[in-house]
């Protein structure tokens, strides 16, 4: 994933998974559609909808699905990651 990090919208299909490896700091936002990051370590999950975006604030492994339907993305580095 480390490769994809630019501003360029990716589209997941309905329950694509998306995984992304040490991300803490990566900022994902939902152009279209609904997302469902987990974190590991995190016993909490989060819902993104349209327009809404999450800094993933966790090292080790995040998913992210859109477990609704299609949903565009954009995954990006925020200012104080490297």
């Amino acid at each position: 994933m480390s490769s994809q990090l630019n501003a360029t919208p990716r589209h997941l299909n309905a329950r694509e998974v998306l995984d992304i490896r040490d991300g803490q700091g990566l900022r994902v936002k939902s152009l279209r559609g609904v997302l469902w990051i987990t974190q590991s370590t995190d016993s909490e999950d989060i819902v993104v909808r349209d327009g809404q975006s999450f800094v993933l604030d966790r090292p080790g492994l995040a998913l992210i699905s859109a477990p609704i339907g299609p949903a565009d993305i954009v995954i990006q580095p925020t200012a104080g990651r490297c």
